[in-house]
């Protein structure tokens, strides 16, 4: 079966178990077939690598495995699909549309019952007990309780030394003669070079399985190394390009979501500076409605120059809460991190924008992979300092529901 026939049944293919599941299905013709049903699932922030490694994972189990069914999941609602630029960008020149794709809203949380969960791209998900297979390359969260929660048979691939999943789905697709896709082959090559930022040795994004899988990847396409450049340039723009956007919509556009026990911050990653943002007409009104749930927003930008490719980094502190201790808190532990030492020193010009900390980070090569866990600790050590001081902690009217909805 062919790349693009896989996507466009997919959907009837996740029809045939939700009938399976329901209760009348049952009574009337019990399943003997044993197909298992395995959603292979992105993150929640939906990049390019989140989602290029769910559908082309899922597209090679699929064909491997014909025993039971493979489905790719974008970990995002429908409604945000726009906002994923660079996806929709790459996925259009390959000739996926956006009525074929899956989305975490089109899925009903009774389903997850009796499915196998694939996570692609990150590691700790409240589908945990479902969890049979994990490709990821980012620093390893194995406190998280989630994480302690995974099948003791669960297969893990956590490899931080790549700098992209979609490394490790190469892996796999190039380890046997089939499946062959052009379409996948694409998508995968085009998902490295952005990832290691083309290789850019002052980025140090990438490591030599990347460089092995996207040699690999051009001799199936017939490609040389010398197109990396344009293709790069294309995606860089792709996602840079927020001109239909609301300012709300920019923020929302690559976020995460980092969640104690108390605490709910999300951590926007945005294609401009921080400091560029907070200039524009409207901002203020955006990063309220972005943190209306929120006592802290981490807001990360990223700059990279179309002209020679240089990287620049920065990132933002608010409080919608004034809780400028708590703050102060994170910032030292952002400023005092030696793994990796961050190299953060206040910006040029100050800024006053609603009374928050931005920082220039001249460390360009630490992504918010790094800077995420020292976010966490930082919140966990606050909580454990403030455990019976309710006037400095901020509850939350209610936590949102990550994973499926």
């Amino acid at each position: 079966m062919c790349f693009l026939r896989f996507l466009a049944q997919a959907r009837g293919t996740l029809g045939r178990h939700l009938a399976e599941a329901s209760p009348v299905a049952w009574a009337a013709a019990p399943d003997v077939s044993g197909r298992k049903l395995h959603l292979v699932m992105g993150n929640e922030s939906c990049d390019l690598d989140s989602a290029v490694s769910a559908v082309t994972l899922a597209f090679v189990y699929a064909q491997r495995h014909r025993e039971h069914d493979y489905v790719p999941i974008l970990n995002i609602p429908r409604r945000d699909y726009p906002l994923k630029t660079e996806v929709g960008h790459l996925f259009v020149k390959c000739g996926i549309a956006e009525p074929v794709l899956l989305f975490r809203d089109d899925i009903p949380r009774e389903v997850v019952q009796d499915v196998n969960v694939i996570l692609v791209d990150h590691h700790v998900s409240p589908l945990a007990p479902n969890v049979t297979e994990i490709l990821d390359h980012r620093p390893l969260e194995d406190s998280s309780p989630s994480f302690k929660q995974l099948p003791t048979l669960c297969q893990l691939d956590i490899d931080a030394s790549v700098g992209s999943c979609a490394t490790l789905v190469a892996q796999r697709y190039l380890a046997e003669d089939q499946p062959r896709s052009t379409s996948v082959a694409q998508l995968l090559h085009a998902t490295i070079v952005l990832d290691t930022i083309n290789f850019a040795p002052a980025a140090k994004r990438y490591g030599p399985k990347d460089e092995a899988m996207v040699q690999k990847l051009e001799s199936e396409l017939n490609r040389k190394d010398a197109q990396r450049s344009s293709l790069f340039d294309e995606l860089v723009a792709a996602r840079a390009d927020i001109s239909k956007l609301t300012l709300t919509e920019v923020l929302r556009k690559d976020m995460k979501v980092l969640q104690t026990d108390r605490q709910v911050v999300p951590l926007a990653g945005m294609p401009i500076l921080v400091r560029d943002f907070v200039e524009k007409s409207g901002a203020e009104k955006a990063v309220r409605e972005f943190g209306v749930e929120s006592n802290l927003l981490v807001i990360l930008g990223m700059y990279v120059s179309p002209a020679d490719g240089q990287v620049q980094r920065d990132l933002a502190l608010i409080s919608l809460s004034g809780q400028g201790q708590f703050v102060q808190r994170v910032q030292q532990a952002l400023m005092e991190s030696n793994d990796p030492k961050l190299e953060l020193r206040p910006h040029e010009v100050d800024t006053r924008f609603m009374g928050g900390c931005f920082l220039r980070q001249h460390n360009v090569q630490a992504t918010r992979k790094h800077i995420l866990p020292i976010v966490k600790r930082a919140l966990l050590e606050w909580e454990a300092d403030h455990a019976c001081d309710c006037d400095e902690v901020y509850f939350f009217k209610e936590k949102p529901q990550l994973g499926l909805s």
